[in-house]
């Protein structure tokens, strides 16, 4: 038997050999008596508390779950904006792919396996640089030759340099022969 059995068997017993009279009990009786009346008071005191614990658990448990139906809120209404971005988005990853197979087919098929590799963003720069480059011819002017004139625009520029006397008559006369040339 546990020691709060024998107690309760004690008070038990004494309580029916005489309720009313504690002063007739002797030393050890009353001792004991006291001791279970002890325990008992304790253990009226734990099962209060235990009870008053399992209240605030229970009120703990119910704000918890009061706090999770805002999250499940939240959860629905994230789940509703993935839902509508979800075929965009499916959209926008076909799109890229159609697109980087595209670019792929402009490059060489030795090449292609090197730039397979490559994402979206990375290819397109790589495409801009090597197929869509700009042509680098330089522009060519298709007035009159330079060498004829001696690069002289007009022959009023020619004029002008031979008063200044930055060119001799020789060549101020080949300038104004190419001129009329042109003109004819």
């Amino acid at each position: 038997m546990s020691e709060t059995e024998v107690a309760q068997d004690t008070e038990q017993e004494l309580e029916t050999k005489n309720p009313d009279s504690t002063d007739s009990l002797s030393g050890r009786e009353a001792e004991l008596l006291r001791e279970v009346m002890q325990k008992k008071d304790g253990l009226q005191k734990l099962r209060s508390e235990n009870a008053e614990l399992k209240q605030q658990f229970e009120a703990k448990r119910l704000e918890e779950l009061e706090k999770k139906e805002e999250y499940k809120k939240l959860y629905e209404e994230t789940k509703t904006k993935y839902d509508e971005i979800l075929p965009k988005y499916e959209n926008f990853l076909s799109f890229e792919t159609a697109e980087t197979e595209k670019m792929l087919l402009d490059f060489p098929e030795e090449d292609r396996e090197a730039f397979k590799g490559m994402n979206y963003q990375q290819l397109k720069v790589v495409h801009a640089k090597i197929i869509n480059k700009p042509n680098n011819v330089p522009s060519v002017d298709s007035s009159t030759p330079a060498s004829s004139t001696q690069g002289y625009r007009t022959l009023l520029d020619a004029a002008k340099d031979y008063q200044k006397g930055n060119i001799d008559e020789s060549i101020y006369n080949k300038v104004k022969n190419a001129f009329r040339q042109n003109q004819a």
